[in-house]
């Protein structure tokens, strides 16, 4: 119904567990991808249409079991606005991170990619609602994502450092 954010699993915290489970099976899918590619930036870019086709699936999918998409999510000015910001961004989410691991080694990357990977799953499970939460994610859910990628990574970096300085 809209005007509900309502959770897909019954509660919050069940629609939490779903997005670890869904975040899990989606890094599954990373890990394959990365390993049946040759290159690094293959793999990057094949990795990050995965990220987008799942989040695709995990955005339409309850909308559509529910019928609870928000009004005008289907017009073009918004279908433009998704295939030309949101999109690129989701990609640029999952792409960069991964891309960051196969060329450094840097496992915080990725610790961050599914942190944000669990968060933005949650996020895309509430269904209803007078808006969508598409329309919002390049300005909240993308820089939180980008903050979270750099300290993880940035931990990563810090720890290997020090580990280095003092011989291990």
């Amino acid at each position: 119904m809209q005007g509900n954010i309502g959770p897909q699993f019954g509660s919050r915290p069940v629609d939490a567990v779903v997005s670890i489970v869904l975040a899990s099976l989606t890094f599954l899918g990373l890990y394959a991808l990365q390993k049946r590619i040759d290159t690094r930036k293959g793999g990057a870019a094949a990795s990050s249409g995965w990220y987008v086709l799942i989040c695709a699936l995990v955005y339409l999918g309850p909308r559509y079991i529910h019928d609870t998409f928000a009004s005008g999510v289907f017009t073009p000015q918004y279908l433009l606005w998704i295939f030309v910001t949101v999109v690129p961004l989701v990609a640029l989410q999952a792409g960069l991170p991964v891309y960051i691991f196969a060329t450094r080694g840097n496992v915080g990357a990725l610790v961050g990619l599914f942190a944000v990977t669990v968060v933005t799953f949650w996020g895309l499970l509430g269904t209803g609602g007078e808006s969508d939460v598409l329309v919002g994610f390049p300005y909240a859910v993308f820089p939180v994502a980008v903050i979270i990628v750099s300290v993880t990574t940035g931990v990563d970096v810090a720890a290997r450092k020090v580990a280095k300085r003092v011989g291990m």
